[in-house]
Order: structure tokens, then sequence, then C-alpha cells
């Protein structure tokens, strides 16, 4: 009997709905579980995911952790627009602060085989110098010239089969847009997870303090967990904030960007039809040819239900901006 009640005293744990509840805190455990083994990642970013702050929270737990692993968190937007060899040499720049010292500052170079020849020594002296692990965490990539990733991808590769198993380098490349520069070898893909619905109220009470449980509740519910959104509303507060269209004026700019996504997407052919079946918030039965765009362009999401791939509207504020 005193084995019986201890089984039903310690069968369940509380705080076990809220750690399911937190689909972003549990894929930034198992992106930190990849990187501690120096394996490098693939990661999709939809649209309004706030790739930086996530990035930023799981370089810290590394640095922290145990093992230490080294991180260098760096954004590519600033490329959006320049040339291809300001690129290069942008890259160039980030290897040469991941730890390693070759004596001399980081080269310019001004065509393909310079970068690949330069950016295979910045490794090396990774690998050599660093006093711990390293990872880069890069996110923004759709920014960045295709044959540019695809060459640091092929000098990710060769650096791998140098030092095999004794490497002590690896990254993370981010983007919003699934290009063939993001194939690492050996790479995990993984998709950037929005909030949970607690982890949406957990993040709008750090931004505006403690406030009426229902207005957070209603608030999570209206992001839908995107980033984006729950950053914009707990910026903007919930004083006097009840209706979808309080929420999106509250919202500035991004509720315009929302809404303009919103008009384009139904300009597409058939997606205006789509996008109305979904407004409901029920799931169907991803059609990959229509629903492809949409799931790009960050208005729908794919949902994890049995049977056929199935998408469903990301947020209801999307439905709102639509109305």
């Amino acid at each position: 009997m005193a084995l019986w009640r201890g089984r039903r005293e310690n069968s369940f744990d509380p705080d076990q709905l809220r750690i399911e509840g937190a689909p972003r805190g549990r894929l930034a455990r198992r992106i930190r579980g990849h990187l501690r083994r120096l394996e490098p990642i693939a990661m999709l970013t939809p649209r309004w995911s706030a790739p930086q702050s996530f990035l930023e929270d799981v370089a810290l737990d590394l640095a922290v952790g145990e093992p230490e692993i080294g991180c260098r968190t760096v954004s590519f937007r600033p490329l959006m627009g320049r040339s291809t060899a300001e690129a290069r040499n942008f890259l160039l720049r980030v290897l040469g602060e991941l730890g390693g010292d070759m004596g001399y500052g980081v080269p310019m170079v001004v065509d393909r085989r310079g970068f690949m020849t330069a950016a295979g020594m910045m490794l090396d002296a990774a690998q050599e110098d660093s006093d711990y692990p390293v990872a880069l965490l890069a996110h923004g990539a759709e920014h960045v010239p295709v044959e540019i990733l695809e060459d640091l991808v092929e000098v990710w590769s060769r650096y791998v089969e140098d030092v095999g198993s004794a490497r002590r380098f690896t990254m993370l490349l981010a983007g919003s847009v699934d290009t063939p520069g993001l194939a690492v070898d050996g790479a995990t893909r993984i998709d950037l997870a929005d909030f949970g619905e607690h982890e949406a109220a957990e993040s709008l009470i750090v931004h505006i303090g403690q406030v009426d449980a229902q207005q957070i509740e209603r608030a999570a519910r209206f992001s839908g967990g995107v980033p984006a959104i729950v950053q914009a509303l707990g910026t903007a507060g919930l004083g006097g904030l009840s209706s979808p269209e309080a929420y999106l004026r509250a919202m500035g700019p991004l509720g315009e960007e929302i809404r303009g996504a919103v008009l384009n997407a139904m300009a597409m052919p058939h997606a205006a039809e789509r996008l109305h079946d979904l407004f409901g918030g029920e799931p169907r039965v991803e059609e990959p040819e229509l629903d492809r765009p949409l799931l790009m362009s960050g208005i729908l999401r794919r949902v994890r239900k049995v049977g056929p791939p199935q998408v469903a509207l990301r947020s209801p504020a999307i439905a709102a901006a639509a109305g």
C-alpha cells in the first residue's frame, strides 16, 4: 500500500503540462543538444518568427552550460542589396571573430577562389587556437547570395573531412527561404516553432508586468504565438485593448505588414477561397501546390496531426487583418 501511494503521488509532475505546452522551449533544448555535440543545423525561420532573440537565448545557455560552447550570433540582414564582393568579405570578418588568431588581419578577397581559401584558413584557425568549441549561429541567410552560401558549405565539408570527429567548430544557418545554400552536409533540418499559448502569455507578462489574467489570455490567443505579434502587443501594452481591430492598431507597422501580406496572398489564384476555408481556425489537409506560397509568406503553418500533413491559419491576427 505504501508503494502504491507513492506511485499515485509521484506519477504526474504538475509542471509537465507547462513544459509540454512550450514548443519553442522544447526546440531550444533540442538545438542545444545538437550544438553541444558540434552537429550542424539548417533552420527554416518563418516570417515574423523573431529568430535573433531565439538564437541569442540559445547562445547564452550554451555559454553558461556544460560543456561550454562559445557562440557568435550574427544577422545577415545587413547584406540586403550589397554586392557579392561585399558579402564575401562580410562573411570572412564573421569567421575571423570565432576565436582563431592567424597572426594577421582578416584578408580582403575579390573572387570565389580567394574567399574559399581564406574561409578555410579561418576555420583552421578556429580549430587550432580557440580555447573551447565554437559555434556560428547565423540568421537571415536569405540575404546572402546563394552561390556564396554554397561556397561556405563546401568549405565546411572540406573542414569536416580534414578534422573528422576532432572538430571544434560547428554552425547553424537559418533563413526564411528554404534554399540549396542551407544544405549543410550532415545538418539537422529544423523549423523554428512559434510560442505555445503559455509561452506567449509569459512573454507578454515579461514585457508589461502582471495585469488582468483575462487580458493576457485574450492577447496570447489573438497572437497565435507568433513571436513578432507577441512582442508588438507587449510593447504597446494591453490597457483598453479588447477587440481584434484594437489589437491590430496597437501593433502599428506590424499590423499593416500583416494586412498587406494577407491582401497580397488573397490576390493569388485560388488562394482567397483557400484562406476563407481556413479563417475558421480548423486545420485542413495540406495541398502542397496551393499552400506552399501561403506557408512561405508566414500566413499558414503546418500542424502535427495523425494522418496526412495538415495546415492551419498561423494566427487569429491574420483572419482579423483580412476583415
